[in-house]
């Protein structure tokens, strides 16, 4: 992966990738792993290649009728990636990570320093702006066989309506409306007249709108002081 600039997770993302530390002390190092001293190697699975850190698996294929098959398959794609019982902090700080299966080499599982996890934390992040999957060859957006090769979604039958739509009715300007303070008395039980301080009745005296609003309320901050 290129790094351009002080794009700090891209490095992250390279020394994990790569299988070595970036920051700290034990920076430019290899990761600390726990192997099976003198103990039986364990091989790769068929259909399993590992380049690079990358590892991929084809021995798994779901027929089309089998839907539980298929969930299996989508809640294994979608597991989150760090299961946390497989976590465990050692008594000097350590943070160990099991693996689900050993390795070929006899790796059970790795350690790290608790900023060396934090580390690795920052690198499965997803990268801001960035797409996650990236499709390639006939796949990808701007090949001219995509369209013969991605399923058109079905089209819907249009629904016939049963029943003829009744249009709104006009609203009628000259019929009297309930006040705005009866509503909330009627839908949320509040009382908007009523006064706080002396809980008698308050009345309107008028609507002030545009320009004169700021004079007003600086009369009535006027009016509430001495003489």
């Amino acid at each position: 992966m290129d790094s351009e600039g002080d794009d700090g997770l891209a490095l992250l993302q390279e020394a994990s990738v790569g299988g070595y530390i970036a920051v700290g002390p034990r920076s430019k190092r290899k990761v600390r792993r726990v192997q099976i001293l003198g103990g039986q190697t364990y091989p790769l699975p068929k259909r399993t290649a590992s380049c690079d850190g990358y590892n991929l698996n084809a021995g798994v294929a779901v027929k089309a009728e089998d839907r539980a098959g298929l969930e299996r398959l989508s809640r294994y794609i979608l597991r989150p990636p760090l299961a946390k019982g497989r976590i465990e902090r050692l008594p000097d700080g350590t943070v160990r990570l099991g693996m689900k299966r050993a390795w070929s080499d006899g790796t059970i599982a790795v350690e790290f320093s608790a900023m060396e996890f934090v580390e690795k934390l920052a690198a499965i992040l997803p990268p801001p702006r960035r797409n996650q999957v990236i499709y390639r060859g006939v796949l990808a957006g701007n090949s001219k066989w995509r369209r013969e090769i991605v399923p058109r979604p079905i089209p819907k039958p249009e629904e016939k309506p049963s029943k003829k739509l009744t249009p709104m009715p006009k609203l009628n300007l000259d019929v009297p409306r309930k006040p705005w303070a009866d509503l909330l008395a009627h839908v949320f039980g509040i009382d908007a007249f009523l006064c706080p301080n002396c809980g008698g009745r308050m009345e309107l005296r008028c609507v002030v709108q545009g320009r004169a609003t700021p004079k007003v309320l600086e009369g009535l901050e006027r009016s509430r002081g001495p003489p």
